[in-house]
């Protein structure tokens, strides 16, 4: 007995070590002049990084850093103006979010990194893979891309521009009228449509309104840079709206493949978590391959 105490409690010891190594909540890095807040779980060889869509935060992965973060190392971040991130910029663009990827990937020393991206992150994996291919090893689309975007018409444009008038008048309002009409089915949870209009009207306005102009800029330019891509675009989308698919393959230079999560409106990490998880463990078993 007196033999068995010191290894049980050397064991107890290692396991509360490795516990403490392989969990980091909200620390933070500085990149290109800007605190960027993150979290990390786990200690494996190939890295998951995982990007947020517009208005919301890292925290929408968490069942993912949950599932995924013992057999991977787990990154979730808050891009700058969003989450505990920095919001002292005074522009914003999705070159800057490439670069702030970049360069958070070298600082923190991350290695054979999946770049996932939800929602507006999706237009982030394509300059990051056009700019910086050697940067990462796969890239992952989450209910976006779901076909080329090319130049606005001049009606689609006067549309945009009265869109985000509306939001400049009233941003509350009208972020919840969109959300509630456009990103979920009507049989949603309301208790998760609800997180998500509360998480939008949180945000500073005058960011969110620029991020989104920004991101209706560098929409225009999707077809040509997907005919730049290094790597496959792989995909996970919900089954609420039509993804392009023979479209995307068309002009992916790489080709791209989609997976569904049927069932679910723009947050299928959050509406389906299981069925999600699944889905993207397929995608990334799939790029391992390779």
């Amino acid at each position: 007995m007196n033999l068995q105490l010191p290894v049980l409690l050397l064991v107890v010891i290692l396991v509360s070590c490795n516990d403490a190594v392989d969990r980091k909540e909200n620390v933070t890095a500085k990149v290109n002049n800007t605190t960027i807040a993150y979290n990390q779980y786990g200690n494996g060889d190939t890295t998951l990084l995982f990007v947020h869509g517009w208005c919301i935060n890292k925290e929408y992965w968490n069942e993912q850093s949950k599932y995924f973060s013992d057999k991977y190392k787990v990154v979730t971040i808050d891009l700058p103006g969003f989450g505990n991130s920095d919001k002292n910029r005074t522009e914003w663009n999705f070159e800057q979010y490439t670069d702030d990827i970049k360069e958070f990937i070298k600082t923190e020393k991350l290695k054979n990194v999946i770049l996932i991206g939800h929602s507006m992150s999706g237009d982030i994996l394509l300059l990051m893979d056009t700019k910086y291919p050697e940067s990462v090893i796969g890239i992952v689309g989450i209910d976006n891309l779901k076909k080329p975007g090319v130049k606005f018409s001049e009606e689609e444009s006067k549309q945009i521009e009265g869109f985000l008038a509306m939001m400049d008048s009233s941003f509350s309002g009208t972020v919840e009228v969109y959300t509630k009409g456009n990103l979920f089915p009507t049989s949603a949870d309301t208790s998760i449509v609800n997180r998500v209009v509360s998480d939008f009207k949180n945000n500073d306005s005058v960011i969110a309104i620029n991020v989104l102009r920004s991101l209706f800029d560098v929409s225009e330019k999707e077809r040509d840079m997907m005919q730049q891509l290094t790597h496959k675009l792989y995909l996970v989308n919900s089954d609420f709206g039509t993804t392009e698919i023979d479209s995307l393959k068309k002009y992916c230079k790489a080709s791209a493949e989609v997976v569904y999560v049927y069932g679910t409106g723009h947050y299928p990490m959050i509406e389906k978590p299981t069925e999600f998880n699944s889905a993207l463990e397929n995608v990334i078993r799939l790029i391992g391959k390779k």
